[in-house]
């Protein structure tokens, strides 16, 4: 993945974090990120997947982390390729698991499997191993963004 498409990727998650903040509140809200680039991490799962429990609980961790939004961005992507063995997964869709074949494709591979990380559109497998998550430290200026009451700002 493109530096521009994590940037734009970024931009659209503040702007719907805004847009939330603005109909649930009524005080200015001013919304900063870091200096240094977000990473965006990327799990492809699956309900029908028993390996994959480990690897949810992991990322669902991040939610009480500091770094969270400030150095790490989250997603899980639910894949289908599992549904055709009987455990229809209800999050599933063909555009995760496209996705997901794209990576590979771009890697050199010509399979996936889950549970699978992608670390800024890299491959990452320590994840299981309690190895620290790799985490950029490239400079790319500071963003910030703030709403009024009155939605101007």
């Amino acid at each position: 993945m493109s530096e521009n498409k994590r940037w734009v990727i970024a931009a659209l998650m503040m702007v719907i974090w805004l847009a939330a903040g603005y109909v649930f509140a009524s005080e200015p809200k001013t919304f900063e990120s870091g200096d240094t680039q977000s990473s965006l991490i990327e799990l492809f799962t699956s309900e029908g997947c028993s390996s994959c429990p480990p690897a949810e609980k992991w990322l669902s961790a991040l939610k009480s982390s500091s770094d969270l939004w400030k150095k790490a961005v989250p997603v899980a992507f639910h894949v289908d390729y599992w549904d055709h063995l009987g455990w229809r997964d209800r999050f599933a869709k063909p555009e995760f698991t496209s996705r997901q074949h794209r990576y590979a494709a771009a890697w050199g591979g010509d399979s996936v499997y889950t549970p699978s990380f992608v670390v800024n559109g890299k491959e990452w497998r320590d994840w299981f191993g309690g190895n620290a998550m790799p985490i950029t430290s490239t400079k790319v200026g500071v963003l910030r963004v703030s709403v009024g009451d009155d939605g101007k700002d």
